[in-house]
């Protein structure tokens, strides 16, 4: 292969997408990254999306780049491939009824949504004032478009949950995060994501979860991985990968695991350092 960096020869690249490779709009330059794409194409190298969100926000967003990226939605939960699913994992039955009847009368307050194969649902009235800190107007409308509003959040109603998330004031997020592991220590993971934003994930299951799908079926070893991130959800992604890039505006946990540090993502850090790579040309 092509790309070297830290003397490892790079055959995958993984992003984070909120607060990495999205900037402070919730967008990216497609035609820098078509051009990145181009050049990695040659190079025989993988580009792949490590995000929280589903595949609905990710078409929008790649249009039809995404024929050309490999994506771990759900923050692993489901991997898909030129915009095929590849695999994917669901919670237990009796583990929904158990979260659900946890939140019982809160799922407002803490803008509770569950995140099925059969789409997003929260209860009806919930509103959520971070949307506009990270997505433009258009993305923002499109997100209350694709939610489902529902009067009560029943279990047999999400036959194949992949996560759910909450969204609280930043000041707390890490409280509730702490509580929520505590609660569920046997069961659950939840790690924060930004903007008092918290996904709530099977146990065992995350970004560098569906990472290691990803390097098992394409023979990658973790040493030939380029990796990007900014929150607590990228934790293991960061640690699993050979090169590791926190954003200059991650946070400090993140920050810690990293071996490198990116320009913030308002200044397209991720874009930056591909081309500085690629620019190296072949060895």
């Amino acid at each position: 292969m092509i790309v070297k960096g830290d003397n490892m020869t790079i055959k995958m690249v993984v992003t984070d997408m909120d607060g990495t490779l999205l900037d402070e709009k919730g967008e990216f330059d497609r035609g820098r990254l078509k051009n990145i794409l181009d050049e990695l194409d040659k190079r025989e190298i993988r580009f792949v999306v490590a995000t929280g969100n589903e595949i609905h926000r990710m078409r929008l967003l790649f249009g039809d780049l995404l024929e050309r990226v490999t994506l771990i939605a759900a923050n692993g939960a489901r991997i898909f491939d030129k915009n095929e699913v590849l695999l994917g994992t669901c919670w237990s039955q009796d583990l929904v009824a158990q979260v659900l009847s946890y939140f019982e009368g809160r799922e407002r307050d803490v803008h509770l949504v569950v995140t099925a194969e059969n789409g997003a649902f929260v209860k009806t009235g919930t509103v959520f004032p971070m949307i506009e800190k990270v997505m433009t107007a258009e993305m923002a409308q499109e997100f209350y478009r694709k939610i489902n509003f529902v009067e009560t959040l029943r279990p047999d109603d999400f036959p194949q949950v992949l996560k759910m998330s909450m969204v609280v004031n930043e000041q707390v997020a890490v409280q509730a995060t702490r509580q929520l592991n505590q609660d569920f220590a046997d069961t659950l993971n939840a790690v924060t994501s930004g903007y008092g934003a918290i996904d709530i994930l099977q146990k065992g299951i995350h970004k560098a979860w569906g990472l290691e799908q990803l390097m098992q079926k394409w023979e990658i070893q973790e040493q030939e991985i380029m990796a990007f991130g900014d929150s607590e959800n990228d934790i293991e992604m960061l640690q699993l990968a050979g090169i590791s890039y926190a954003m200059e505006n991650a946070d400090p946990k993140t920050k810690a695991v990293a071996n490198h540090l990116a320009p913030a993502n308002t200044e397209a850090g991720v874009l930056t350092v591909l081309e500085s790579y690629l620019s190296k040309g072949e060895s």
